[in-house]
């Protein structure tokens, strides 16, 4: 036979159940109760709410510097000249470290990241090594054309003042943006190495400038000679 169990015993065992419960619920309480005092007053602070105010942004850089919030505008290519010198003296210690007797082909100006101002890198050709090495990545990359064929840029030629005032006068706002992938790129246009459209005359150092404008890129090459705007015909 199965024996049985009078109420009174399940009411013990019940009630030892529930006891055993409430023995685990005070315990966790009274650890709980303990941790949050031996918290630092810095680390409650840390439990706040924080403020409904945002941080400020990291890549906007100072207002009214060249590339602030990150974007290079036609208005910032007025004062790139007061930069240029410097740039290129920087370039040049990286190139001439890499090989003695590069020599500048190619500027480009940009952003820096995650502040204002303007950043210069530029490619150099060295004829010892037979390659082109670029500052900002440091990559090298191999070159198959005769080396006198491959131009020399001169950059003291080049002023960037003319090229802002001769887009202004080609039409384009001073607050266009300069796409980042286009940038603007400054180098000498060659038969062996020709830089902008064939409109373009050779033997001339061109700029060439990506414009973002009413939801398109335009493409132009500016004269360092004379400012001439030329552009790709469709």
């Amino acid at each position: 036979m199965i024996p049985l169990r009078s109420a009174a015993e399940d009411g013990v065992t019940t009630t030892v159940r529930h006891g055993f419960g409430r023995r685990w619920f005070v315990a966790l309480s009274v650890i709980a109760w303990a941790m949050l005092a031996a918290m630092s007053p810095s680390a409650l602070a840390q439990t706040e709410v924080p403020s409904a105010t945002p941080p400020l942004n990291p890549a906007a850089g100072t207002p009214g510097q060249p590339c602030y919030n990150g974007k290079l505008t036609i208005a910032d290519l007025e004062s790139a000249d007061d930069t240029i010198a410097d740039g290129i003296e920087a370039m040049t210690k990286l190139a001439t470290a890499w090989q003695s007797d590069a020599r500048l082909y190619s500027l480009r100006l940009g952003c820096p990241l995650l502040s204002s101002g303007l950043q210069w890198n530029g490619t150099f050709f060295s004829e010892t090594a037979q390659a082109f090495y670029t500052t900002d990545t440091a990559a090298v990359e191999a070159a198959e054309d005769d080396p006198d064929s491959i131009p020399t840029l001169d950059a003291t030629q080049v002023s960037f003042r003319d090229v802002y005032r001769s887009l202004l006068r080609a039409g384009f706002g001073g607050d266009l943006t300069i796409t980042a992938s286009g940038g603007v790129t400054v180098q000498m246009s060659t038969d062996s190495h020709p830089f902008g459209p064939s409109s373009a005359p050779k033997g001339v150092i061109y700029v060439h400038v990506a414009i973002f404008d009413r939801n398109e890129v335009k493409d132009v090459w500016i004269s360092a000679v004379d400012g001439t705007v030329y552009r790709y015909e469709l």
